[in-house]
């Protein structure tokens, strides 16, 4: 199952490769490198896993080379590199990963130096001398392509067809490792998140504690009932009234710390002045 090989291309308008070579859609390429930006992985700092795909696919080619790419705008940088010491992106000239990146299937180049995908690639016209090239496409569950798994030789080769699905298998893992990254960054985001949340939770009690602190410390030597007001009519609260609050209409009662507190927490309640009265309409207006 051989596809885009260099000698027995399936020309498309009566060009060699034609439909290798197509430029993908604008919008399409936006939605892609949209899908590039969201993984994150451009520039990450490589854990390993990638390095041993790149090595298990030098091993099963036998080739010097093999890398996996992500291909962004303006550059192809590599997330793992055998073979190619120090090298750590190339540009997106097209023939090679710009070009395999687009590719539904296997992408292979029997020999660079007659294909005319290839023919003007610097890493097939340099001195690094590129002749075999062969690459899966990593797509992600929502149809994207991100890069490639692909190794390299500077010998022309063909490929067997277990060569060939190990490569696509390799893509696929990549594309798995990629999506349980994703994962990983969103949920410790969120632990994050919800972190943040909590000791801002834990600031904001503490400073409604040290309101409460400084307003009982006010109130004391007024006139005020003995027991909390806002435990209900039916039901009173035994606590000692500590605390006056207020609701936006006026109405004002006497309250023990915890009953207050809870009040306060409610919208539109505050900490009231001592002389403000009300009891009965604000007990009303609460339901007691």
């Amino acid at each position: 199952m051989e596809t885009a090989s260099a000698f027995t291309p399936e020309p498309h308008d009566g060009s060699p490769a034609a439909h290798d070579s197509a430029p993908a859609p604008a919008h399409a390429t936006r939605e892609r490198l949209a899908a590039v930006r969201r993984y994150e992985i451009l520039d990450a700092p490589t854990d390993g896993t990638f390095d041993e795909i790149a090595q298990i696919a030098a091993d099963v080619f036998e080739t010097p080379i093999a890398t996996v790419t992500i291909v962004d705008a303006d550059r192809v940088w590599f997330a793992a590199c055998q073979g190619l010491e120090g090298v750590t992106q190339i540009g997106t000239e097209p023939g090679l990963c710009a070009s395999a990146v687009l590719s539904d299937d296997l992408y292979v180049v029997r020999d660079a130096a007659v294909d005319p995908r290839t023919l003007d690639h610097p890493l097939v016209r340099g001195e690094l001398g590129l002749r075999f090239y062969a690459a899966a496409p990593i797509i992600t569950d929502d149809g994207h392509r991100l890069g490639t798994v692909n190794v390299i030789d500077q010998q022309p080769r063909k490929i067997t067809p277990m060569q060939e699905s190990v490569l696509s298998q390799l893509a696929k893992v990549v594309a798995r490792h990629l999506d349980l990254r994703l994962a990983t960054l969103r949920a410790v985001r969120a632990e994050q998140e919800l972190r943040a949340d909590a000791e801002r939770r834990a600031a904001a009690a503490a400073e409604l504690a040290e309101r409460l602190r400084q307003s009982v410390s006010a109130h004391h030597g007024g006139e005020r009932p003995e027991t909390c007001e806002l435990g209900g009519a039916r039901q009173r609260c035994p606590q000692q009234a500590e605390l006056k609050i207020v609701d936006g209409w006026g109405n004002a009662a006497w309250g023990c710390l915890s009953h207050a507190e809870e009040s306060l927490f409610a919208s539109g309640t505050f900490i009231a002045n001592p002389e403000q009265a009300g009891l009965a309409a604000y007990l009303n207006r609460k339901g007691y």
